[in-house]
């Protein structure tokens, strides 16, 4: 993936199953999340009131972006604070989770890291910060709540806030308008979710296959794991029930649509994507509405493709959503030197925001920060998106990490190359085996809770 989040990770989940078990043995020791910081080892010089320094040790998955934006306000804290050097570890995402584990074990994690794993939160290995925003000046109303439940332990703002995010990602829709007028289809709005029916109607309406797939223009692409993007359809409202939603009415009939839509060769197949990317057909005007992260929209600009943006696709009518993210920045109970740590999410949470909006495409967490500097006032690229996340931008139902007999691609495998047509049966049984890590993975996390 090239940026944090951009979508559903099987590996992603694979790793965090066996954070979730080491984090029930870290939850044993050490000091619980929030309560007061230990006194740094040496972050304030002799003397000094508000001078820094040390060094401040910063873990980080790829971001895709040659970590530019990290770097930028690492620079900008190390200019304004002579005596402190940020060191930046990138470490790979297979990985990543299990290094902080060892090193929350030694007792000897980074000051500062992105907050992969939320059992990090809720064994009391971070820092609950939402006090320290106080003290800063900074309002968690000012921030985007979908992007900011990416810091919280379950999801809500009510479970404790144990980081800072410094932008807000998120995966739209976006549709060719040349396209979409040429087959006469009316364009999606930006203020409320198509639903998968009226995805696939739009699909079809502008879709031309061929049994040639490099002239072929596709109606939409089709995503086997959009199907379930949003946790309630899939978990229940509560995030702990598969049967009538896993293998509910909605979710049956989306996946019935979404294999006869690949099935007629109106959306690209999975073969054909190991060619091209949605992203990749959509610059070069060979497919109508597909799913993209923001940052992809200034390649489509530069292609000369007239396009909009929507909220995602719904299986349940009347829904509306977007799913957003951010890098959460937060700093453990036992880091070395936490008031250097607690003084750069400060800057994450205030300066970097500012900073952002200057270096990417996506807009600052800050939705304040985002209205302060005029993000999109001159763009109507960045003015349509951030129309569209504060319509559809919202928390996502928790589910802990750890379920992985879910499979969106093996259902539309089933579906679209074996030809089968029991959709009902199959989800049925992925229900059964989800039910059963489910009932596992809430178990182990209520057991940390504290």
């Amino acid at each position: 993936m090239s940026r944090i989040d951009r979508r559903p990770r099987r590996s992603t989940v694979l790793a965090a199953l066996a954070a979730t078990a080491v984090a029930v043995t870290l939850a044993a020791c050490g000091p619980r999340g929030g309560a007061t910081a230990p006194a740094s080892n040496a972050s304030v010089a002799p003397g000094a009131t508000a001078q820094l320094t040390g060094t401040l040790d910063v873990w980080t998955i790829p971001q895709g972006d040659d970590e530019k934006p990290i770097k930028a306000y690492a620079k900008a804290f190390e200019d304004a604070h002579p005596g402190v050097k940020v060191k930046l570890l990138v470490v790979g995402e297979d990985t990543y989770v299990t290094k902080i584990n060892t090193a929350l074990q030694a007792q000897a994690p980074p000051d500062v890291a992105v907050l992969e794993d939320r059992t990090w939160m809720q064994a009391g290995k971070v820092v609950e910060i939402s006090d320290k925003l106080a003290e800063w000046g900074v309002d968690v109303a000012d921030f985007n709540p979908g992007g900011l439940a990416r810091a919280t332990p379950k999801g809500t703002i009510e479970s404790g806030v144990y980081g800072v995010g410094d932008f807000l990602g998120g995966n739209v829709l976006v549709y060719n308008k040349t396209l979409l007028d040429a087959a006469g289809v009316e364009h999606p709005p930006a203020d409320r979710s198509l639903t998968i029916d009226e995805y696939a109607d739009l699909c079809r309406a502008v879709g031309k296959p061929d049994p040639d797939p490099n002239k072929a223009v596709f109606g939409c692409a089709m995503p086997d794991w959009g199907l379930g993007i949003q946790a309630k359809d899939v978990f229940g409202p509560d995030g702990r029930k598969t049967d009538g939603y896993m293998n509910g009415p909605a979710m049956v009939h989306a996946f019935d649509v979404a294999a006869e839509v690949v099935r007629e060769r109106l959306a690209p197949t999975g073969e054909i994507l190991e060619a091209a990317s949605e992203s990749d057909l959509f610059a070069a005007g060979r497919i109508g509405i597909t799913w993209t992260d923001f940052t992809e929209t200034p390649k489509y600009v530069e292609q000369g493709v007239d396009f909009g943006i929507a909220p995602f696709f719904v299986i349940q009518d009347g829904d509306t959503f977007v799913d957003t993210w951010t890098a959460a920045w937060g700093t453990f109970t036992d880091s070395d030197d936490q008031a250097l740590a607690l003084e750069f999410l400060r800057f994450i949470a205030t300066d970097a925001q500012h900073i952002r909006a200057t270096i990417s495409a996506d807009p600052p967490l800050s939705t304040k920060v985002a209205e302060e500097v005029g993000y999109g006032r001159d763009d109507p690229v960045k003015a349509q998106y951030l129309k569209v996340l504060d319509a559809a931008a919202k928390p996502q139902v928790f589910v802990p990490p750890g379920v992985e007999a879910f499979d969106p691609a093996e259902v539309m495998r089933l579906l679209v190359d074996e030809g089968r047509t029991d959709t009902k049966a199959i989800l049925d049984q992925q229900a059964a085996a989800s039910q059963e890590e489910l009932d596992e993975v809430w178990q182990r996390f209520d057991a940390i809770e504290g």
